[in-house]
């Protein structure tokens, strides 16, 4: 049976967030961050994928929460979240993405990993969901940078041309950095970075940032 909390009304919430996380550890966890969460609203923690099919038609839902128990790549609830323009935060258990989620016709749009689930770690993840970014933490970032920059025997090559901002920012997205980490560090407003990741993600035919720097290294277009 799904829940509903709702925050008392201030200025800065602004989001709707809707929860499937069946692991009882996990599930705890989250619903006390959420509760206390400046960005959030309203949340409603769902029992099972028809009341997240249930959620997504009744109504605005910003951000969905799903451990990666839960989370099935292709599922119907994915794409209705996609269609509805809400965002797909996934709880994983460790710092290792399963194949099957990354190489799926439905990427999630940021990560968390439960034993990091806390209350800064949720805040900048819904931040950076908001501003368009894919929250990833440091430690998932490495872990999967170092599985994919293993050659292989699927390894190929993709004919992509980059600019050199392309190429710098590509790079820099590798090392996990935000859009303001990034307009920092190259001395560009944080507009010109959006635009650029947008055509990065056009051209490497990726739905978002953690797919392109994926495509990225799969294809020789960042050196390993």
């Amino acid at each position: 049976m799904s829940q509903t909390l709702c925050h008392p009304p201030r200025q800065e919430e602004q989001l709707v967030v809707t929860t499937l996380v069946t692991n009882g550890f996990l599930q705890l966890g989250l619903r006390a961050v959420l509760s206390t969460a400046p960005l959030v609203s309203e949340v409603r923690h769902c029992g099972d994928w028809n009341e997240v099919e249930d959620a997504l038609c009744a109504g605005r839902v910003d951000v969905l929460f799903l451990h990666e128990d839960d989370y099935v790549p292709d599922r119907g609830a994915p794409f209705d979240a996609l269609r509805r323009r809400a965002k797909v935060l996934l709880l994983l258990s460790s710092p290792e993405i399963p194949e099957e989620i990354i190489t799926g016709s439905t990427v999630p749009d940021g990560f968390l990993v439960g034993s990091e689930l806390t209350p800064s770690a949720v805040e900048e993840a819904l931040q950076r969901t908001v501003a368009g970014e894919v929250p990833m933490p440091t430690s998932l970032t490495r872990s999967l940078l170092h599985r994919v920059r293993d050659p292989g025997p699927h390894r190929w090559q993709r004919d992509v041309s980059l600019t050199g901002r392309e190429n710098e920012v590509l790079l820099l997205l590798a090392e996990g950095l935000s859009n303001k980490q990034i307009a920092r560090r190259l001395g560009i407003s944080s507009h010109g970075v959006k635009r650029i990741v947008a055509s990065l993600l056009l051209k490497l035919g990726a739905p978002n940032r953690t797919a392109a720097v994926v495509t990225a290294i799969q294809s020789g277009l960042i050196a390993c």
